[in-house]
């Protein structure tokens, strides 16, 4: 049989490590880019709904004045 022997012309173990976290960092950012391309249309309509809502409930006036006709303190004799 023989003797195991260690390959010590490897590369290092910490580029090793950096490597496989690269990897899955693009792993995870290709994830992101994806969902982001098959999510953000969803979110188009949501978003102009709640700008028009938004729009539509700054432009009302002021509704605390009472709108009741009120009688006019002059009064005209037509005869």
């Amino acid at each position: 049989m023989s003797s195991k022997r260690m390959d010590s012309a490897g590369a290092l173990p910490l580029v090793n490590g950096l490597g496989f976290v690269f990897g899955i960092l693009g792993v995870v950012a290709l994830f992101i880019q994806q969902s982001l391309a098959v999510f953000l249309p969803l979110l188009l309509p949501p978003t102009v709904c709640t700008i028009f809502c938004v729009m539509l409930y700054k432009t009302q006036q002021p509704s605390n004045k009472k709108t009741g006709a009120s009688p006019s303190p002059v009064r005209i004799d037509i005869m």
